[in-house]
């Protein structure tokens, strides 16, 4: 938790990424009368700033839930932001997760992710209990996220719309309350239920969301309507308040009925009429804002209010526009977890002493990539490791020069001569029961000099994790997919 001044930061919970012009006005007003100039934004989709110590803030009627952030409640995430602007399922509108956000009238301890499939801004598995709409109206998967570095657990049945809430509540409860951890220990708890009995049977599967990662800033005309889109970034993540005062008058003025935010910590402003387009262009050229940011500037995530993530995205930004190198349908992170990815690639810190900081001389950087460069594969593959700080951006361009030739292979199987691989197939890799890095005889390990196409069996005793160093026995046998099967 952040303190500052006898201050703390507090989250303004805002389920499912979603609020009113005027809703989000109060909120702005009670963080102004605390004497904040701005806000930021959380990868939950929750809205940050300072209160006194002892605040018990509250906005009457509102129904949102404003917490310290060291009460560790989590928002509810939705795709929601999405609708109308990505790929979506044929049968979700935006009312659809209105509707079932509306269900949740209380905190929860665990992250609850309701998502569509289809569009990629979202990640499918950075909660704990995942619903991902189904091929089946008013049916979802469910999808239970419990252990990190492993895959998720697919429920035994497709969940009802207006059933999510009261499902995710009762999850919640017996997973905090009675230490119940597998999708066969639930499912069997909730078997006499009416919640059991309404679920559906299931065939279906879902196939991972792949292309490019959508540009989520500027004024847009949305497709197959005559209506905008704005999408708003501030590279600080420091929102003034008063510049959101007036996009809040200004929705309300227009009939712009939400404001919907993005775990990349924007906010996006949907259904702007072409006839009022020139309000917003002229509220975006008065306070000068830039629209046009680089994708490599965009796709980014970073741990919140890290100052020291916050200057080496810049000169890592700063290294790839000096030397031209291509980053589009990448997305990039920096972090010091072991869990809680949802990028493509994973620049992470280490180092023996990281009570000292900056000052750690024994720091040092690793570079990981999702799984088949999809984040929602849930696993990471270490690039390389060890590195200096002057040493990223090289490795960074060779990671993205591989990137690009794994898509040219899969867009082009008569070229290369290889066939196109089953997407529901399993495939067996080998995990660091430490570190959670994988080995994929695939690629081999080029830190190790081992060679691809090297099975684990035939490695040396001597061979250790490059990222942890723990030995060759304390690797796990996992079976990973890239599609996952519902």
């Amino acid at each position: 938790m952040k303190k500052t001044n006898n201050k703390y930061l507090y989250r303004v919970l805002s389920k499912g990424g979603v609020l009113s012009p005027a809703l989000f006005a109060d909120v702005l007003k009670l963080a102004e009368e605390a004497s904040n100039k701005h806000v930021l934004l959380g990868s939950r989709q929750d809205i940050l700033f300072d209160l006194p110590k002892d605040a018990t803030p509250k906005i009457e009627g509102s129904g949102i839930s404003i917490q310290k952030r060291s009460s560790g409640l989590q928002n509810v995430v939705s795709s929601y932001v999405c609708v109308d602007i990505l790929p979506s399922t044929n049968w979700v509108y935006s009312g659809t997760f209105l509707k079932i956000l509306d269900q949740f009238t209380f905190d929860h301890q665990l992250r609850v992710n309701i998502v569509d499939p289809r569009q990629n801004m979202v990640p499918l598995f950075y909660g704990q209990i995942n619903f991902i709409a189904s091929d089946v109206p008013n049916y979802w998967h469910l999808f239970l996220n419990l252990k990190d570095g492993k895959s998720p657990e697919s429920w035994p049945g497709l969940v009802f719309t207006e059933d999510i809430a009261e499902f995710a509540a009762k999850l919640e409860n017996l997973i905090l309350v009675d230490q119940l951890k597998s999708v066969n220990e639930l499912s069997t708890a909730l078997a006499s239920t009416n919640l059991q009995k309404n679920t559906l049977d299931k065939d279906s599967k879902i196939t991972l969301p792949k292309g490019f990662f959508p540009y989520y800033e500027g004024l847009v005309k949305m497709d197959g309507k005559s209506q905008y889109w704005a999408g708003f970034y501030w590279r600080s993540n420091q929102y003034p308040i008063q510049f959101l005062k007036e996009v809040c008058e200004l929705c309300m003025k227009t009939n712009v009925g939400k404001i919907s935010f993005t775990p990349w910590k924007t906010f996006l402003i949907k259904d702007i009429e072409a006839k009022d387009k020139k309000y917003w262009d002229e509220l975006i050229g008065r306070y000068g804002i830039n629209m046009r940011h680089s994708s490599f500037e965009l796709n980014w995530h970073l741990p919140l209010l890290d100052k020291e993530a916050l200057k080496l995205k810049r000169y890592l930004v700063s290294e790839f526009d000096k030397f031209d190198i291509r980053t589009f349908g990448l997305s990039f992170a920096i972090q010091n977890k072991t869990a809680g990815n949802f990028t493509t690639v994973v620049i992470r810190k280490n180092g023996r002493l990281p009570f000292l900081g900056r000052f750690d001389f024994t720091s040092n950087y690793s570079v990981e990539h999702a799984y088949d460069f999809n984040p929602n594969s849930n696993h990471y593959l270490t690039f390389q490791s060890r590195l200096s700080k002057s040493e990223l951006p090289n490795a960074l361009s060779e990671l993205t020069k591989r990137y690009y030739a794994r898509l040219f292979v899969q867009k082009n199987p008569e070229i290369t001569g290889r066939q196109k691989e089953n997407k529901g197939a399993k495939r067996l890799v080998h995990q660091c029961s430490f570190c959670k890095t994988v080995y994929d005889e695939r690629y081999g390990d080029q830190l190790a000099d081992v060679p691809a196409g090297t099975s684990f069996v035939l490695l040396p005793e001597t061979y250790c994790c490059q990222v942890c160093e723990s030995p060759k026995s304390t690797f796990n046998e996992l079976e990973i997919t890239e599609a996952i099967s519902a």
